[in-house]
């Protein structure tokens, strides 16, 4: 692992980190318009197009930048927004880990092999799912905390993965084609051994991603033949499924999973939200067209006091995860609301949510055209805006924070006040 220290100036906030031999800019703060250049030639660059863009939220938010590439050129593939901190990775394969409140940098890794899917991130660690120019797949485990290699790892895997990873305090858990010696659909990997744990054989293949509920003890996967199971996402095998639930239509992309509901689409058009401890209809939409993509969920838990029913008791608290839920195919993307289902509106250009912060929600079209939702106003259309300067902008849970990226190596955020 390569390490860095970081420095500050006064005036505008700026790191020095010192990775390695390599030399990269830090976090600089703006909180106004007029932002002198990274580079100190006065010429004005995407990013600070960015920022400027990006101090026209409807909400107040500080503007902070990162550029990973002062001294040395970067090509930034992939960001991801886990629960605390921010990875970029490069297509080299080395990772920045910053911290998401101020952009700050944690740690800077390499991976072994290009990464094959979105990293997935556990109580401990972060896991990468790679794959080599042989076609092998491997599994590398990275400490969120230090940024170190799990002594076991990288570990190469004996079979061909069909989806993305999840991963928990204990396990990292993939879909698998099977190999001559085991013919499991599911598959995972120990994150302290780096060995192979127990396997599931599920009535259909695993394209999508096997998805944790939050506390990382409820594992959910969709199979091609529409079959959805739950079961416990312990260090050791589960005796057998919490419950499996046959659907009309088989599924393509991952399951969403909140405390309370899995919410899955169907390549016959129908979305389901089903609850979560016993695989039971909370609600189900006609959609006309097939869903092959992961839903969003943007909720929280609320608490409400609740009559008992008997005379001159006190109400009881009821604590629920309360929120919309989107999902998208040809037809559009389409929101609803998670407890109830009632549909809020339909988005026929295909949008994406990308941040959501109190009554407002903010979805992006494929040129990064941002358009601005008013929950209050039955999510009337409010505001847009352009930005098409940059290259990702990853979603994030809803608590409000805006990461845009741009490919040479510039990281812009929002983080509300």
């Amino acid at each position: 692992m390569q390490g860095f220290n970081l420095a500050r100036r006064s005036g505008f906030t700026s790191g020095i980190l010192t990775i390695g031999l390599f030399l990269l800019a830090g976090a600089v703060m703006t909180t106004g318009v007029g932002v002198e250049d990274a580079a100190g030639d006065g010429a004005v660059s995407l990013a600070q197009h960015g920022e400027k863009a990006l101090e026209k939220l409807p909400w107040k938010a500080n503007v902070i930048r990162a550029n990973l590439s002062k001294k040395n050129p970067v090509a930034i593939e992939g960001c991801y927004l886990m629960s605390r901190q921010l990875l970029a990775v490069t297509s080299s394969g080395k990772v920045f880990c910053l911290d998401r409140r101020n952009l700050e940098p944690r740690w800077v890794n390499n991976l072994k092999y290009p990464l094959a899917q979105a990293p997935a991130e556990g109580a401990n660690d972060y896991v990468f799912l790679m794959k080599d120019a042989k076609g092998a797949h491997w599994a590398m485990a990275i400490s969120k905390r230090s940024g170190s290699v799990g002594s076991r790892f990288p570990v190469r895997l004996p079979y061909t993965t069909s989806s993305g990873i999840s991963a928990n305090h204990a396990l990292m858990f993939v879909g698998s084609l099977g190999s001559p010696r085991n013919n499991k659909t599911l598959e995972t990997v120990n994150l302290v051994s780096g060995r192979s744990g127990w396997g599931y054989r599920s009535s259909g293949m695993l394209w999508g991603s096997p998805t944790l509920d939050p506390g990382g003890d409820i594992l959910v996967v969709g199979s091609d033949n529409g079959q959805v199971t739950a079961m416990a996402a312990g260090a050791t095998a589960p005796k057998s499924p919490n419950w499996t639930r046959a659907l009309g239509g088989g599924i393509r992309g991952s399951t969403a999973v909140t405390p309370e509901h899995v919410l899955v689409g169907t390549q016959d058009g129908v979305f389901y939200n089903l609850n979560i401890f016993d695989g039971k209809t909370n609600w189900l939409a006609g959609l006309d067209e097939p869903i092959r993509e992961t839903p969003w969920v943007f909720g929280s838990h609320k608490v409400t006091k609740q009559s008992t029913g008997v005379e001159g008791a006190a109400p009881i608290e009821v604590r629920t995860y309360v929120g919309i839920t989107m999902v998208r195919n040809s037809k559009g993307t389409h929101c609803f609301d998670l407890r109830s289902g009632k549909k809020l509106f339909t988005c026929k250009k295909g949008e994406r949510p990308i941040c959501r912060n109190g009554k407002y929600l903010l979805t992006s079209n494929g040129e990064r055209r941002v358009t601005i939702r008013d929950a209050s106003k039955g999510y009337e259309v409010t505001g847009s805006l352009n930005l098409g300067m940059f290259d990702l902008i990853p979603s994030n849970n809803g608590n409000g924070e805006l990461f845009c990226v741009t490919a040479d190596g510039n990281i812009v955020a929002a983080i509300p006040k």
